[in-house]
């Protein structure tokens, strides 16, 4: 959207005047119905006129692509452990991982905490989490809570 928001801005500056003007959904039904159908596929629309672009409108760059890496956590460990048995070296860590994962289940790629009074809780990786902490602190969740009261409400959206 931010090369198209660009290209208008340039063929903009080509005109004496430009308006924009927004038309709201229930005035424009008939340009909501055609891009409904040029985004289903279809190739023969009956009256319709289509016409398809064999090459887009703006030009393509190369996009910056943020690598992400996955760090090391707690949850490595018991996830090696609970897919294939595989403990540390050291006796006191292996009995460490062994005493935690009892209270995990593995379902694919993520972790479950048992929990005696709530279902399953769906463990989260540290990214994951802080953004779970704020969704729920000022996001769609939309409470301004206290530090126990995000805890509990994010231990009962099923999160850990």
């Amino acid at each position: 959207m931010i090369k198209y928001h660009s290209k208008v801005h340039q063929l903009a500056s080509k005109f004496k005047d430009f308006e924009v003007v927004r038309i709201p959904r229930t005035e424009n039904a008939k340009a909501d119905v055609l891009s409904k159908l040029a985004a289903s596929g279809y190739t023969t629309l009956g009256s319709i006129c289509m016409e398809f672009l064999q090459k887009s409108s703006i030009k393509n760059e190369a996009v910056e692509v943020m690598q992400v890496e996955r760090k090391p956590c707690w949850m490595d460990e018991i996830i090696e452990y609970l897919r294939s048995g595989k403990l540390p070296e050291a006796k006191k860590e292996a009995r460490k991982v062994v005493q935690r994962a009892a209270r995990f289940s593995l379902d694919g790629e993520s972790i479950y905490k048992r929990s005696y009074t709530l279902p399953y809780l769906k463990c989260l990786r540290p990214g994951n989490a802080a953004y779970a902490l704020q969704e729920t602190h000022e996001g769609i969740c939309g409470e301004h809570l206290g530090g126990k009261a995000l805890a509990i409400k994010v231990l009962l959206r099923g999160l850990y």
